[in-house]
């Protein structure tokens, strides 16, 4: 794969990366600089760790395939099935540089809803529930390895909980409402009756593609969280995405390390009036938010800029709940992220930056704006109906459009060796690009009407009624400008298989950014929030494609300087972050591909590991 740095970052600073006395920009301008400079893969695949993590001694909870609309626990089975879980049986054939079946054995293999770089899903999810799944109270502990409810039973007990895919059920890590605590240190602390935990297991990635893992799994958490949106919004989930929060009390509080996973995003949950409570135990309005402490919090209790960070005076929720017992996790554990770059950059983006209480700087938004050369200004297509613009909407009741894509959420995939080369109908572009260029609730100034550090940028391959060229969108206006590309994107250091990708593809969306625009505000933490929107925008596409008929995969190689050059963005501050390759999917082709039908009421696990 190959990226490129931003060649207007600012330069190296005197001190040592990932300091405190760092200039903010400084461990993100090393780390592009170090992507562009880097060779090829050396992969050892004896080293390749497991692809998802368990805690063998913790109670379990067996979860609902489906989601019955008046129980909890059902939304939070089918909403988790359709965010990590094992959907589908995939049968492959392996294909040869030129998309052609190379002959050799074929594959048989378990499929996700949404794309990972490689397929090796590095993202781990922790679930905390709290009165709303567990409105009769705390359960007891129930003894290790034992189910602690029934498939169908309407109830969670109070606690923390991690997310097996293989197995579809909850982990009981701990006892204990933890919803409070943790939507107590992100930076706007909204009421929720259920949190999502998006962390990452970084040596899962990085043992195959080295620091450069660090950008697929930032960018594969966004996917993550349109898919959460997407699902959240079919089950009348009202959703919203965290991307601030002060790092190591949120690791802490997850018996995360930080080295070998940390947290990367939250999503917090209000469930519909008709499955949640409106009381909690004590009797209490649910509708403001509050510190651990019960107290309700102000906008200036954070600095400006800054991930927030727990009072010193606050009362020992978190170390109330941390003294309780904990599960471990099975053995052995993944590597640490290995230092470089990518652990330089990643500890510079935990750090809080400095900023006045108050000062509004953290509510400013820094969305790109098209070079001052950008051509004529013509209308987008019109999109395919329900896809209007004024019909995509944040509300948790989904709209049309919404619906569209969250229907197609889980039958999406990545299709591996192309595309038909046949005209895409304008409709459905002007449809891609308004899901694409929509606003999304997130804790990112400015999310609420569009993407806030992210443009849209569009080639136009194969579009009928579009002449062919390059684009820049203005989701605002619904319109396309032209841009002065001064080279052809095939030209670029490009993989095989996004090679046989263009040959057919009818269009490809790539979204855009100054990587180092939003660091004066946020640091380097600017760095994954802007990666994380551009594999957000990235999905939306592909599940507005995936609803249409048609298919759309990401190819991170696709982002480089010449793409760059293709785009009319050389000589500017702004950099192609992802390459999304769309069309029409071919009648035939080298996968079969197969649902996993909804679970009977019995649980197979593994035997139980002797302690």
């Amino acid at each position: 794969m190959h990226t490129t740095p931003a060649t207007s970052a600012p330069g190296p600073a005197t001190s040592t990366p990932g300091t405190a006395t760092s200039t903010p920009g400084t461990a993100t301008s090393r780390y592009l600089a170090a992507m562009r400079n880097r060779g090829p893969l050396s992969i050892d695949w004896a080293a390749a760790p497991t692809r998802h993590k368990r805690y063998p001694g913790a109670g379990r909870v067996r979860l609902p395939w489906t989601a019955d609309r008046h129980h909890a626990l059902g939304l939070l089975g089918e909403l988790l099935r359709d965010l990590l879980g094992m959907t589908r049986i995939v049968w492959s054939h392996h294909l040869d540089d030129g998309g052609e079946p190379s002959g050799r054995p074929p594959m048989l293999l378990t499929g996700r809803p949404a794309p990972s770089g490689g397929g090796l899903y590095p993202i781990e999810a922790y679930v905390a529930a709290g009165d709303a799944l567990s409105p009769a109270g705390d359960a007891a502990l129930f003894p290790a390895g034992e189910s602690l409810s029934p498939i169908g039973e309407p109830h969670l007990p109070a606690g923390l909980y991690h997310y097996d895919p293989v197995h579809h059920v909850l982990e009981r890590l701990r006892d204990g409402d933890h919803v409070p605590a943790l939507t107590g240190l992100l930076a706007d602390g909204p009421p929720a009756d259920l949190v999502i935990v998006l962390s990452a297991v970084f040596w899962r990635s990085m043992f195959k593609y080295g620091d450069f893992g660090y950008r697929l799994i930032c960018q594969e958490t966004g996917v993550l969280i349109a898919q959460a949106l997407a699902v959240g919004g079919r089950l009348s989930l009202a959703t919203r995405a965290h991307l601030r929060f002060p790092d190591g009390e949120m690791d802490r509080l997850l018996g995360l390390d930080g080295t070998r996973e940390a947290t990367l995003a939250v999503l917090t949950f209000t469930l519909p009036p008709t499955t949640a409570p409106t009381l909690s135990r004590s009797g209490e309005s649910r509708s403001q938010p509050a510190f651990p402490s019960g107290e309700p919090r102000s906008q200036s209790t954070f600095p400006s800029g800054a991930p927030p960070t727990r009072p010193a005076d606050a009362p020992p929720l978190m170390e109330r709940l941390m003294s309780r017992p904990v599960a471990g996790e099975s053995r052995p554990l993944p590597r640490p992220m290995p230092d470089g770059p990518a652990a330089a950059l990643h500890r510079a983006s935990t750090r809080a930056q400095p900023g006045r209480a108050g000062s509004g700087s953290s509510d400013r938004a820094f969305p790109p704006r098209p070079p001052v050369r950008a051509g004529r200004s013509i209308p987008a297509p019109e999109p395919a109906t329900g896809h209007h613009p004024a019909e995509a909407t944040a509300h948790p009741e989904p709209s049309p459009a919404g619906r569209h894509a969250a229907e197609a959420a889980a039958r999406r995939a990545s299709p591996p060796a192309g595309y038909r080369p046949v005209p895409l109908p304008a409709e459905a572009l002007g449809a891609v690009l308004v899901a694409a260029g929509g606003g999304y609730p997130a804790d990112l100034p400015g999310t609420a009407t569009g993407p806030a550090a992210t443009a849209l940028c569009l080639l136009s391959l194969r579009v009928a009624g579009l002449p062919n060229g390059a684009y820049w969108y203005d989701p605002a206006r619904h319109t396309l400008h032209e841009l002065p590309g001064t080279t052809q994107v095939e030209a670029g250091p490009l993989l095989a298989n996004t090679r046989v990708a263009l040959r057919g593809a009818a269009a490809v969306l790539i979204p855009v950014g100054d990587p180092v625009a939003g660091a004066g505000t946020f640091g380097d933490r600017w760095y994954r929030m802007q990666q994380m929107e551009a594999g957000l925008i990235a999905q939306r596409a592909t599940l507005a494609a995936t609803a249409l008929g048609l298919a759309a995969r990401i190819h991170s190689d696709g982002a480089n300087e010449t793409t760059d050059e293709a785009l009319g963005l050389a000589g500017t501050p702004l950099r192609s972050l992802s390459f999304l390759a769309m069309g029409t999917p071919p009648t035939g082709g080298p996968l079969v591909t197969r649902p996993i039908p909804a679970l009977v009421n019995e649980e197979v696990m593994p035997p139980r590991q002797e302690r």
